[in-house]
């Protein structure tokens, strides 16, 4: 573990989760207690079968440090685990998504290889921040050797349905920017500019793709806050401009429907963040 400093925030976060459980159609609504994560992949003794290899993916024109943070606390509370901060596409987000993916993929193999040698792997899991998400849904048709193995996957504010409805002007006038300046293949692919038919889109054929029905937890982090991702992207939900849009809202609404009913998860988070800055906390307890 890396050293962590105690750091006053200057802000508070406020979380808000839904959760979806699902149940057997036999069978009565299920406890959401009596499905604990931390109770996957687990003996009747209740440790752990195997290695627990988590993946952590940075996003757009970032690279593995910024994954670290996330990286040394989850160390705190699960030091039996094994992590891996990619570094596979640093300085090369600007490319066609799924050729990140095709290296993600050989990155954790290799790693899992060397780390985890014969029957030693336990269980899977991804966590993506940003475009690290949706790289990580193109990695994983090329990971079917670990299908059963597969135990949560995380998005934290991922674009996993482009930016068609981005409301930020300004980012959406740095976006051209880049598409323009850089010749950047991913943003071309993130605002579905890179075909005329609709179901070419790399997006669209990506929501096609196995893999998502492999994770036993699937957890959607979004914020209203942020600038870059709309939160409707991030949490793979319908939006109403796309339904009123008889243009190109069809192709939007078939990648949600696509992506949603592929997850198999027996729980589906849908986390929602706030940020507040000045938020005054009580200096004597409640009586």
């Amino acid at each position: 573990i890396e050293e962590v400093t105690s750091i006053k925030p200057d802000s508070w976060p406020i979380m808000f989760e839904q959760i979806y459980i699902k149940t057997a159609e036999s069978s009565a609504p299920v406890a959401a207690s009596s499905m604990h994560p931390d109770g996957y992949g687990q003996n009747d003794s209740g440790k752990i079968n195997g290695i627990h290899l988590v993946v952590l993916v940075h996003g757009f024109q970032g690279n593995s440090y910024d994954m670290k943070t996330i990286k040394n606390n989850l160390s705190i509370f699960h030091p039996e685990a094994l992590f891996l901060c990619s570094t596979k596409n640093e300085g090369k987000t600007e490319d066609d998504i799924e050729e990140m993916g095709v290296r993600l993929a050989n990155e954790v193999t290799e790693f899992a290889q060397e780390w985890c040698p014969g029957s030693t792997l336990g269980m899977v899991s991804f966590i993506g921040h940003s475009l690290g998400g949706v790289i990580i849904r193109a990695a994983l048709p090329h990971l079917e050797r670990f299908k059963d193995k597969m135990e949560t996957y995380v998005s934290l504010s991922s674009p996993h349905l482009g930016y068609m409805y981005a409301s930020n002007t300004i980012m959406n006038a740095g976006m051209w920017v880049l598409k323009r300046w850089k010749k950047s293949k991913c943003l071309d692919q993130l605002t579905m500019t890179d075909a005329k038919e609709r179901k070419e889109h790399f997006l669209y054929k990506l929501s096609q793709k196995k893999g998502f029905e492999w994770f036993k937890n699937v957890l959607l982090v979004s914020s209203y806050q942020d600038r870059y991702v709309p939160v409707e992207s991030a949490r793979i939900e319908l939006l109403q401009k796309a339904i009123d849009d008889k243009d190109k809202g069809l192709t939007y609404i078939e990648i949600a429907r696509n992506i949603l009913s592929s997850i198999k998860a027996e729980r589906l988070h849908r986390i929602d963040t706030v940020s507040y800055t000045h938020l005054t906390l009580p200096t004597t307890p409640y009586v």
